[in-house]
This record gives structure tokens, C-alpha cells and sequence, in this order.
């Protein structure tokens, strides 16, 4: 009975998760962007403000990119759930499936709020993604400084400590 309870919770969080995802990736086709930036007050806590920006055209490159990897993560993540309900497994394996969900969630958490991040610098769009403690970072930009470069570096750090951070740059059509 336990067992079917953490099945259902498993199975409403994927699904939420699932409907995050295409709504993010519907809301970024518009052509008006709503980014959240972090201020700081006097009192030293962090207040979200939302800042509306107009995009031009966003990366068709860049959106085949993200549907790609949302497509094999929830490949990857229905194989594990069916890992974690399944008889035929010990517990062992069952935890580590769960929690290689729990990775991949972080993941792409960390990959939605570093994109919106980086956008807020200036750049018309931002591809993220992590592999472990690699993380790749494109921008379209016409060129990159390495003031630019150091800052998106900055913010990659912040968030996730011990990456390997790589930032490369595409022109405005990539």
C-alpha cells in the first residue's frame, strides 16, 4: 500500500512536471518574454520583480534543441518510474532510479533558471545544459566579451558550484 502511495506521488510530479515543461516551451515561442529578476532590498531579502521584454525571434535551433532533450528525459524518466513500480527490482535499485529522477529534475530546474538568467543580461536567447558537472552554455550574440563571458561563468557558478563551464556564442540566425 505504501508502495502504491509513492507511485501516485511519483506519478503526479512527472505529470506537473510534464505540463511545466510544455507550457515553458509554448511560452517561449511568443514573442514577448516575461523574465524574473532577483533584487535586493534593504532589508537584504531577495524580491522578484517581472520584467516583460520583446524578443525579436527566438533560436529555431535552440527550441528543436530543448523539445530533443525533454523528449529523451521523459523517455529516460518513464523508463526509471517503471524501474521504481516494477516488482522485478530490488530496493537498492529502486532508490537509485528515484534518485536519478530527482537529478534529472534538478536539472532541468537549473537549466530553466540560468537560461532566464542569462536572457536578463541582454541576450536575445540562452541554451543550458548540464551533463553531469559539465555545463554547456550558447548565446546568440554578434560577439562575446569576456566581461560577458565571466558573468554568465558567475552565474553558472552560483548556481550549480563544481561545473565545468564552457560559453560559446552564435549569430543572431543560429
Amino acid at each position: 500500500m505504501h508502495l502504491q502511495k509513492k507511485s501516485s506521488w511519483l506519478l503526479a510530479l512527472l505529470t506537473l512536471v510534464a505540463v511545466i515543461s510544455v507550457y515553458y516551451l509554448m511560452d517561449s515561442t511568443k514573442q514577448s518574454k516575461e523574465e524574473i529578476t532577483l533584487t535586493e532590498d534593504a532589508d537584504q531579502k531577495a524580491t522578484i520583480q517581472h520584467v516583460t521584454k520583446e524578443v525579436s525571434s527566438p533560436s529555431p535551433l535552440f527550441e528543436e534543441t530543448r523539445i530533443q532533450v525533454s523528449n529523451e528525459r521523459n523517455q529516460l524518466r518513464q523508463k526509471l518510474t517503471q524501474k521504481i513500480t516494477s516488482d522485478e527490482y530490488f530496493a537498492e535499485e529502486k532508490n537509485n532510479a528515484s534518485i536519478e529522477i530527482d537529478t534529472l529534475l534538478k536539472e532541468e530546474s537549473t537549466e530553466a533558471i540560468l537560461e532566464t538568467q542569462i536572457k536578463s543580461l541582454g541576450f536575445a536567447d540562452a541554451l543550458v545544459r548540464i551533463e553531469g558537472e559539465d555545463v554547456s552554455v550558447t548565446v546568440i550574440a554578434k560577439e562575446l566579451s569576456k566581461f560577458q563571458a565571466n558573468e554568465i561563468i558567475y552565474l553558472v557558478k552560483k548556481e550549480y558550484e563544481d561545473a565545468n563551464v564552457q560559453v560559446k556564442f552564435g549569430a543572431n540566425n543560429y
